[in-house]
């Protein structure tokens, strides 16, 4: 069994991430339990395999992915940094070394903002979390907020990559407002741009299929 298994079956960290939504029911607007967490561990692993990377980097991207928002069992607020924090009692229950540990801790640290891109599994974290606005996402109380209203008519978010280009696409239904999600998502589209210039490609925004500026 690999680390990621190790810890995707790990039985502590699963009951943490079932019950962040549930437990933060009257706060949280979008979900960062279990649909959430599995979308990033496999756009995550759809990126870096489609970007080359070997199964090694693969790995500790998932694991980030996995690990990214448990601090969210204590509130959205501050989360990305209590998920670093809490994320080392599993990790060292790993057989990852020491180096690979930090760049997930760091990872996990940034994920919210993106300050400080320092990996590849940094950059693919970030756009991994950034891009999962879709309707499945929405929590019951998002749906009184004008946002998060709003990303319900987004049926389905797509990553590809093609030559150089990392393409995010939107598949959207006619309800959908364009300036809703320019004016009010800046860092779900800055950040992207930026993750993908880190790994050396340029970020494309796509409405079904078809090309936009959302800057």
């Amino acid at each position: 069994m690999n680390n990621y298994d190790l810890l995707n079956h790990d039985k502590e960290l699963n009951n943490i991430i079932n019950s962040i939504n549930q437990i933060n029911k009257n706060s949280l607007l979008a979900c960062h339990g279990k649909y959430h967490t599995n979308f990033v561990i496999k756009t995550i692993e759809n990126l870096l395999t489609k970007l080359n990377f070997n199964n090694a980097v693969i790995e500790l991207g998932k694991i980030a992915g996995l690990l990214h928002d448990i601090g969210a069992i204590e509130g959205k607020k501050g989360h990305a940094y209590r998920s670093s924090q809490m994320c080392i009692h599993f990790l060292d229950k790993t057989t990852l070394s020491q180096k690979s540990k930090n760049i997930i801790i760091h990872a996990i640290e940034d994920h919210s903002n993106g300050n400080e891109i320092n990996s590849p599994i940094g950059a693919a974290l970030l756009l991994a979390d950034k891009i999962d606005i879709s309707k499945n996402r929405v929590l019951e109380l998002g749906k009184q907020d004008r946002w998060y209203n709003n990303l319900l008519n987004i049926e389905e978010t797509t990553l590809t990559v093609e030559d150089n280009k990392i393409i995010i696409n939107y598949i959207v239904n006619e309800n959908f407002s364009r300036e809703i999600l320019s004016s009010e998502w800046k860092k779900g589209i800055t950040i992207p741009i930026k993750a993908s210039k880190y790994l050396g490609y340029n970020c494309i925004f796509q409405l079904n299929g078809d090309e936009v500026d959302l800057t």
